[in-house]
């Protein structure tokens, strides 16, 4: 059995949120919890945003410096 190349394997990881962050839907509250995934997470900087989404399915987008790996 070969792994078919053309799959994609995305890797999803949780991040807390350190810092509540306004946005235009409503408030990031500290302490919420967002699934994202691992490539994007690592390889954006200091205060580029991430695209996630929260335990609430609210899809939402926060800086990295905001969130920490759970």
């Amino acid at each position: 059995w070969q792994p078919n190349s053309n799959y994609i394997v995305r890797l999803k990881m949780k991040v807390k949120v350190l810092f509540d962050y306004p946005t235009v839907e409503g408030m990031i509250y500290s302490g919420s919890v967002a699934i994202c995934e691992q490539e994007e997470f690592d390889t954006k900087v200091h205060s580029e945003k991430v695209q996630g989404r929260l335990d609430t399915g609210k899809i939402v987008w926060i800086p990295k410096k905001l969130l920490r790996k759970v």
